[in-house]
């Protein structure tokens, strides 16, 4: 049972720590980084590690991702909306 608790308790604090943009236009896929726009709020994220290299251009995804500020980020998940 503490095994169950302490497990719950990593895997919450690790996605804790994680971020989020609901709609995120991709502007840019290039060697050694992506970039996409937030259509909320206009902001320009820049990921230089991570899953980036399945990302398509002029694409819709909501992405997952972790780091400070906007750029140099570390993008671990997405799903495409449109």
């Amino acid at each position: 049972m503490k095994k169950l608790i302490l497990g719950a308790f990593l895997i919450f604090g690790v996605l804790g720590f994680s971020r989020y943009v609901e709609e995120c236009e991709v502007t840019d896929v290039s060697y050694g980084y992506a970039s996409c726009r937030s259509l909320e709020t206009g902001k320009t994220f820049t990921f230089t590690s991570g899953y980036y290299d399945d990302l398509s251009e002029d694409s819709v995804y909501t992405v997952y991702f972790s780091g400070n500020g906007y750029n140099n980020l570390y993008l671990y998940d997405f799903e495409f909306l449109y």
